[in-house]
């Protein structure tokens, strides 16, 4: 690891130490409208993130737990552990671990030790459990574990998606490919910060693997953390979570389902909406198009950002349809008139 990249990130973690944050927010924080089967309309908002950037964030950490990371798997846990106790409310926390690929008949090729969740406990116990035993050749189930993760694990909607890797060799190929790993983090919208114990080509590198998969997805890859001070890798570790979270490519998404809207969202702002700091804001629209009849409440984000607005959109038959509802209802009320009059004669 260079020394400039180090005192980059120490410097950054110190500067993210937390103070008085920008609020986050999306206004107006609620829309309403009426619209007939057929009928769209265009809401504009504004969202703002927080000084710190994104505050609703998943964090799953992965590690090779092969026996060839007998001398690393310590640092890798002391990495982790510093995420988990110095990273702020709102985010969530899962661990798995990996050994060899299920082509050489590895039953526990990937396991998921702990869930996403906020019990920090729970998720230090999972850190704790890594561990370095088997293996025996080099390459190991990285690509099938990313993708493992990617598609199991119970990512928020609303929140910014990051697994934290460590390993050490090159990933098989058989099981999963290279695009298949990252076709998934794709789908799931999963930025992957890699910390690799070889330098650059080799170790999880080989072959430029995981310069590959953290160009492709977002992220960054730390070569060498394998021999540095402890100090300094937990610095590290901490400067590039804090890094990734820092600057965000807002996607926008809503709490609604069903089938009775369909809805749309753009970034129309001149300054487009990726890589977007702490701090700055972005306009978005929203297109809503009434589909069936009924009365529609949900909630719009962008995903990372802990802010909400509410929509509520009331859709009615289409004109024609209402029309002849209230034709209908108006020669019922003659027929009851008229019958009423006979009946008194």
């Amino acid at each position: 690891m260079k020394p400039g990249h180090l005192l980059q990130a120490v410097l950054l973690s110190m500067a993210l130490i937390p103070c008085a944050a920008q609020a986050q927010s999306i206004v107006p924080d609620s829309s309403s409208a009426t619209l007939a089967i057929g009928e769209s309309i265009t809401f504009q908002s504004v969202v703002t993130l927080a000084t710190s950037g994104a505050t609703t964030v998943d964090v799953f950490f992965l590690a090779d737990n092969t026996g060839s990371m007998g001398s690393i798997v310590g640092q890798a846990q002391r990495g982790a552990s510093a995420i988990l106790n110095g990273l702020p409310s709102g985010y969530q926390f899962g661990v798995g671990n990996y050994l060899g690929d299920p082509v050489e008949g590895e039953l526990n090729a990937y396991t998921q030790l702990v869930g996403l969740t906020a019990d920090k406990s729970a998720v230090q116990a999972g850190i704790n459990s890594w561990y370095a035993s088997g293996g025996g050749d080099i390459p190991e189930a990285n690509f099938y574990a990313l993708q493992q993760v990617a598609n199991t694990a119970d990512w928020r909607p609303d929140a910014q998606h990051v697994i934290v890797w460590f390993g050490d060799a090159r990933s098989h190929t058989s099981t999963t490919t290279q695009s298949e790993a990252i076709d998934a983090l794709l789908e799931a919208n999963v930025n992957v910060i890699a910390f690799n114990s070889n330098s650059a080509g080799n170790g999880i590198d080989a072959y430029g693997q995981a310069s590959d998969i953290v160009d492709a997805v977002g992220g960054t890859l730390v070569n060498n953390f394998h021999g540095v001070s402890d100090d300094a890798f937990v610095a590290a570790v901490m400067g590039e979570i804090e890094l990734t979270v820092s600057y965000l490519d807002l996607l926008f998404g809503s709490t609604f389902t069903g089938s009775g809207l369909e809805l749309s969202f753009s970034c129309v702002d001149a300054l487009g909406c990726l890589d977007v700091a702490g701090g700055e804001s972005r306009t978005f629209e929203l297109t809503i198009t009434a589909v069936e009849a009924g009365l529609y409440d949900f909630n719009v984000f962008a995903q990372g950002v802990g802010a909400y607005a509410d929509v509520s959109i009331t859709v009615v038959p289409e004109p024609e349809t209402y029309a002849m509802l209230l034709a209908g209802l108006g020669l019922v009320g003659v027929m009851t008139r008229r019958r009423r009059h006979n009946l008194s004669a």
